[in-house]
């Protein structure tokens, strides 16, 4: 491990410059605003790792990006202990197990000019639910009455997560008067700042919303750019063509960390990076007992000292406030990973260091590592976890692959390391029923197969349990069976973080990484 982590730091220099492994000029990846005019206003260049092609809510996972952009907001967001709390929704209440009601604020309006009412804010959902099969799923809807500034929601069914559900960027309140293509390029949203251009998958201008409903936005103008290696992010903050940016991997953030020309906030989130493991009867790991020994077999604690955050102890971050103190984590042991392999007979019978399988033919796992969210961290994991398995005789095969969807789809996998949001709304069932759910409609994202009678009668019980520390009692059992199953190799808690020039103040990055862009941010 120190070897690895030796040569992890190789690709830094520590001089006061940086030279990453992947070192390219930011010039190469994005052109940065350099008119004039922005020198004498307050405006800034951010850099993001993703841009979407299109600006549009409703449009798979876009309005993740409108609403770290500050151009899309919707009823109610999560704070910093991943709460809801009021936006474009000043007050709430759950009439009954089917019946929810929200008031919309008064005075607010699209970047349009037209006033948020309550059929505006009525068809923005529905629009939503109609467009994208997740914001069905999320809100279970029968149908929305809408007087006034009163909105009612009725749903199909028992939906106790349907409050936190809410506060999906899906459900940002958009003007549906305007065209889709406008959407697509304009958002017409509610935020604090609107967009005047945009190029799909490069850069969004942004300028002050004039009649932004929470006070004056602190910027005039913001240029955002797409520069995917988190390398390249960090070489055009220190160079300068960057004034604010986030994600910036752990070893390289330590150049900026304690230096006087840079703020540096970092926060531990609700993402977890997770080294799934195929329990199809087509990969050797539907065998639970060559899963349990591999999650003996992996240091954690040593993960995190590698690429940042905290060892992992279940499928929810410790950012969550989802009972983890109650569970039994699994601790580094590879003694008694080699006690449960030797007695469910993976044994090394020609002696060259791997063990075989039980039928004495050689096991070899695949695991496949493709880039997460802009950063390195999977690519180090992969390598970590194929040490560490080594060290109990267990054959690992690091395959890069571009597009790890096609092998999800096709179950052609062993391992794959993602860094996935445990708690996207805040609300414990989400992440339980996408990804571990056996049910054809829920677990759209269970690409691993598992499948657990006790997982879904909780999530079950969850639909219709609307006290919240009930609800997290729930998510922790259904934590220690994921434990208890070694459904997969939870690693690490991850901390996000914004990096930004000293002239940037107000930059605070949010537990809830929806969030980015503010009408707080400005300059000096």
């Amino acid at each position: 491990m120190k070897k690895l982590f030796s040569l992890i730091l190789a690709c830094v220099l520590t001089v006061g410059t940086f030279a990453g492994c992947k070192a390219e000029s930011a010039a190469t990846n994005s052109a940065v605003s350099t008119n004039s005019d922005t020198e004498t206003q307050k405006h800034i260049n951010v850099a993001f790792f993703w841009i979407s092609t299109g600006l549009d809510p409703a449009v798979d996972y876009d309005g993740w990006v409108t609403s770290r952009l500050g151009t899309s907001e919707t009823l109610i967001k999560l704070d910093d202990d991943l709460k809801p709390e009021a936006c474009l929704a000043d007050e709430w209440k759950n009439i009954d197990e089917n019946t929810w009601y929200f008031h919309i604020r008064e005075g607010v309006k699209f970047t349009t000019g037209n006033q948020v009412t309550a059929q505006e804010a009525a068809d923005s959902i529905m629009r939503a639910v109609e467009s994208n099969p997740r914001a069905e799923e999320y809100l279970k809807i029968d149908h929305i009455d809408a007087d006034g500034q009163d909105l009612t929601i009725v749903t199909k069914e028992p939906n106790a997560a349907l409050l936190n559900n809410m506060a999906e960027p899906v459900f940002s309140i958009i003007d549906t008067s305007c065209s889709d293509d406008e959407i697509r390029s304009k958002v017409c949203g509610t935020g604090p700042y609107m967009v005047t251009e945009f190029v799909s998958e490069n850069k969004v201008e942004l300028s002050a919303n004039p009649d932004y409903w929470d006070g004056e936005p602190g910027l005039d103008g913001i240029t955002v750019t797409q520069i995917v290696d988190s390398d390249a992010r960090a070489m055009s903050v220190q160079s300068k063509e960057i004034d604010l940016t986030n994600t910036i991997d752990n070893t390289t953030l330590k150049l900026f960390t304690g230096n006087s020309d840079y703020n540096v906030s970092s926060i531990i989130s609700p993402r977890v990076n997770v080294a799934y493991m195929n329990n199809a009867e087509t990969s050797p790991l539907s065998d639970v007992e060559l899963r349990k020994a591999i999650s003996y077999a992996v240091d954690r604690e040593s993960y995190a000292g590698l690429i940042g955050g905290s060892a992992a102890h279940s499928a929810y971050s410790d950012s969550t406030p989802f009972g983890n103190e109650t569970i039994d984590a699994i601790e580094y042991d590879p003694d008694k990973a080699a006690e449960i392999l030797d007695e469910a007979g993976y044994i090394d019978t020609d002696s060259d260091g791997f063990r075989e399988d039980r039928s004495g033919n050689q096991l070899k796992l695949k695991y496949l590592q493709a880039a997460d969210h802009g950063s390195a961290d999977s690519a180090i994991l992969a390598q970590a976890v194929q040490s560490d398995l080594k060290k109990v005789g267990i054959n690992v095969e690091l395959l890069a692959v571009e597009n790890l969807s096609d092998y999800q789809s096709s179950g052609d996998f062993d391992f794959y390391t993602a860094n996935d949001n445990s708690a996207p709304t805040g609300d414990p069932q989400l992440m339980l029923e996408t990804m571990y759910t056996k049910n054809a409609s829920s677990g759209k994202q269970n690409l691993t197969g598992y499948q657990n009678d006790d997982i879904d009668r909780i999530i079950e019980e969850m639909n219709k349990t609307f006290d919240t520390e009930e609800r997290y009692k729930l998510a922790a059992q259904a934590s220690q069976i994921l434990n208890d199953t070694a459904a997969n190799l939870f690693l690490t808690n991850s901390y996000i973080n914004m990096v930004s020039l000293a002239k940037v103040k107000n930059a605070e990055q949010p537990v809830c990484d929806y969030y980015f862009i503010t009408k707080d941010i400005t300059v000096e």
